[in-house]
């Protein structure tokens, strides 16, 4: 009998040491045995549902998949202490079914220590000679600005689905980049290509237990063998372009990334560059340079549907400044009112919830709750953007709340907006994206007046959430002004 009790005993021991919340971490929701907090919520529920956890738990909780505790931090000061005053102590990242799985702590965005140090350091020394950073790499951008407008004016006043064309278009700008080339919208391997994204888009969220819990990749309906196939596909592509880059390659006359990744190799044998390191990061610079920026897009050209109001007040000012002539990137301060519309579109549209997830490097104290070394760490970007202290009736579109009183768009809600995270590991190709909303939104605006499908039901500006927060599928008609 007390052998009995002794072994029940310690199988509750057992199951509690390795599904409840260990001692010390902030506050969550009550586990259970083996399954912790799985199936709390829906992934694609994920933003109310934490929304929820933050109002019983507070700015910080932590919520455990299986025996894996994921910390969650929501407000401005939170994610700005720990991001920016504590940036050494936040540079890693957490083991994940990405890096962990499919990139095995290769690539850019989800490696950690010395592999993304040093890559980092490439990646940013490389693009900044191709222009990155730079005003002159706008002539790059208005080339596929204006093959935009011509394949869109295709359409001649009918109603169509944009998706595919602002992907395309903004694809072909990291091409440029990456390859030193840009692709025809008719491209047969290139339209392949885009449809691969999409899939690879719409088959992630960060917020399936399976993203921090890969075992659970391998359970029906889990949806990561159509990313992995997307990913397999996906470099595929790279590969080909990387073999035709080496069959040409010149060391004196360097084009593109690839190009520059190629020198490295040969200046550094047995080194971190490798064809994998090359293919991982491509691909990561079309995740990260393609999905964000596109969809972004979708969302300004709905909100112009959604508040004519404001694509009128926009259309006056671009027309008393350019008339016809291209924008460029010294106009931008002489249109503050643009400027304004494409940060709300930002803030509203609300395109990514959470950062990618960090990992502190050690064990790690804030606010009297231990954050272990190698922990999961998610930041609620989403608390910040919809924070009524900052803007004011979040939920209700208002450009100008970046407007000063003097019309300028400037102040704290500008300063506070952080849609591309902050911090030493925030979004790499932040201005690249900057420069591509205004061009793209401001040259819209001087060629096409945009009208909703069906002016009694214009279409729904309720988000669906995978890798990002993207529009449900709408039309729109573009009127050739």
């Amino acid at each position: 009998m007390w052998v009995t009790v002794a072994l029940v005993v310690v199988l509750i021991a057992l199951i509690w040491r390795y599904t409840g919340r260990p001692k010390g971490l902030p506050p969550g929701p009550t586990c259970y045995p083996f399954i912790g907090n799985v199936g709390l919520f829906k992934p694609s529920d994920a933003v109310q549902a934490n929304r929820k956890l933050r109002k019983q738990y507070g700015d910080i909780y932590t919520v455990m998949f299986f025996h894996k505790p994921m910390i969650t931090v929501h407000g401005y000061d939170n994610i700005r202490e720990l991001l920016v005053k504590n940036v050494d102590m936040f540079l890693e990242r957490p083991i994940t079914i990405i890096n962990g799985v499919f990139n095995k702590g290769k690539g850019l965005m989800w490696s950690s220590g010395p592999v993304w140090e040093e890559h980092r350091a490439f990646a940013l020394t490389t693009m900044k000679k191709l222009g990155f950073g730079k005003h002159s790499l706008q002539g790059q951008i208005m080339e596929e600005v204006d093959c935009l407008m011509d394949e869109v004016d295709k359409f001649e006043n009918k109603p169509f689905d944009i998706h595919h064309a602002l992907n395309t278009a903004v694809s072909n700008v990291i091409c440029s980049l990456l390859f030193g080339k840009r692709f025809d919208h008719d491209d047969t391997k290139f339209k392949n290509l885009i449809k691969l994204l999409n899939k690879m888009f719409a088959s992630t969220n960060p917020s399936s237990p399976a993203f921090v819990f890969p075992l659970l990749r391998f359970l029906p309906g889990s949806g990561f063998h159509n990313m992995e196939k997307s990913f397999r596909d996906i470099d595929a592509f790279t590969k080909e372009i990387i073999e035709e880059h080496r069959r040409h390659f010149d060391e004196n006359n360097i084009n593109d990334y690839v190009d520059g990744f190629l020198f490295e190799q040969t200046q550094k044998k047995n080194s971190t560059f490798t064809d994998e390191q090359l293919i991982i990061s491509v691909r990561e610079f079309f995740g990260a340079g393609t999905e964000t920026t596109a969809t972004t897009l979708r969302w300004a050209v709905l909100f112009l549907i959604h508040h004519p109001e404001w694509q009128r007040k926009l259309r006056e000012d671009i027309d008393a400044l350019l008339a016809q002539s291209h924008p460029k990137m010294e106009h931008k301060e002489q249109l503050p009112r643009v400027e304004a519309f494409i940060l709300e579109v930002q803030r509203h549209a609300n395109i990514a919830p959470f950062a990618i997830p960090r990992a502190p490097k050690k064990d790690f104290c804030y606010n009297g709750y231990n954050f272990p070394k190698g922990i999961c760490v998610c930041f609620a970007l989403d608390s910040v953007l919809m924070d009524p202290d900052i803007f004011p009736e979040p939920s209700k579109f208002k450009p100008e709340r970046f407007l000063d009183k003097d019309g300028k768009c400037t102040g704290e809600p500008k300063e506070k907006l952080i849609p591309f995270s902050t911090g030493q590991r925030s979004c790499v190709g932040e201005y690249l994206a900057k420069m591509e909303l205004f061009l793209f939104v401001t040259r819209f605006l001087q060629k096409f007046e945009l009208k909703p499908e069906n002016s009694n039901c214009l279409p729904s500006l309720e988000p669906v959430l995978g890798l990002t927060n993207q529009p449900k599928p709408f039309n729109v008609i573009l009127v050739k002004r």
